[in-house]
């Protein structure tokens, strides 16, 4: 994966985005171990840990194939290049990486966001890579291998036209966010502190994919858009002339892989498999190619959210 196939995503992340991602597209996988769902092969080159590989369950191992859900309108974690099928983006990366170590394809399918637990716990995928946060609500049905740390927060359109400097600020505004995805659940949150205030809620409007979030504020549809900080200031980096982040996140969260619960033998394999690449300087080399070193978790740790 070479970053000059960012370029093409610009100037309006949204737009490119948009015509690739408003609906699931069809699973893009690769030729090769490590692979990740049409992806190019990540910074570094790892070798297969045949001790780490063997403890994977016999399903995978006779597949040689990790099925992926995400909604692969996200970047910088996932996102569609110019062919508007090979994934690109952090996850990808660090699904190839994964896949180096335990000698396995990691497939990406394109999964509308809500309908990913669902997904996995029905078996149709085995886990997701799709920057879901780790919350306590999560962890009935999956558990969560942390791999980033990350915040909410909100994008405005540039010159912040309704001068909405806090999260308070959006009581009576409309907010565009990604159905089921933590900017969701934080925009419900926001409309509890606003009536308990005695303002007015924040109008929600949810949206099947990110993409589709962005471009109902380029539009004029929506006030802001909510969502994790890491992809808001990719769009404000992909185009500084059509939108800002005009606050700092609301607290810092952990971003997990999302395993089955009932998925034990897979979630310790991947989660040996991540420590793995931790330790071999490929997450750090990943999280620089993405500009995401201030987000890095390292450790594994499962289930930390709260």
């Amino acid at each position: 994966m070479q970053l000059r196939h960012l370029a093409v995503v610009g100037p309006i992340a949204a737009v490119a985005l948009a015509a690739g991602c408003a609906a699931p597209a069809a699973d893009t996988s690769a030729a090769a171990p490590g692979s990740s769902g049409g992806a190019s092969a990540s910074v570094t080159t790892l070798a297969k840990d045949e001790t780490i590989a063997a403890t994977l369950p016999d399903s995978i191992k006779s597949a040689g194939t990790i099925k992926v859900a995400s909604g692969i309108s996200f970047p910088p974690m996932e996102f569609y290049g110019a062919d508007n099928s090979t994934a690109l983006g952090f996850d990808p990366d660090l699904a190839a990486a994964l896949g180096q170590v335990l000698g396995v394809k990691f497939e990406f399918q394109n999964t509308n966001f809500d309908g990913i637990i669902g997904g996995l716990d029905a078996g149709r995928y085995d886990l997701s890579l799709t920057s879901m946060i780790d919350k306590k609500s999560r962890q009935a049905t999956v558990d969560f291998v942390d791999y980033l740390n990350s915040g909410v927060a909100f994008m405005v359109a540039k010159g912040n036209p309704k001068g909405l400097k806090d999260k308070i600020d959006l009581c009576g505004k409309s907010a565009a966010v990604e159905k089921s995805s933590t900017g969701d659940l934080s925009v419900d949150d926001i409309s509890a502190e606003c009536t308990k205030s005695g303002k007015p809620a924040v109008t929600k409007l949810p949206f099947p994919d990110q993409a589709s979030a962005v471009q109902a504020l380029q539009s004029g549809r929506a006030d802001a858009v909510v969502a994790l900080d890491l992809t808001l200031a990719y769009n404000v980096k992909q185009a500084p002339n059509a939108f800002e982040v005009p606050a700092k996140p609301f607290g810092t969260l952990p971003v997990g892989i999302v395993v089955p619960k009932k998925s034990s033998q897979l979630r310790d394999a991947v989660q040996a498999a991540l420590k793995k690449v931790q330790s071999s300087g490929a997450y750090d080399a990943l999280l620089a190619k993405w500009n995401l070193q201030a987000q890095a978790l390292p450790g594994a740790p499962l289930n930390t959210g709260k």
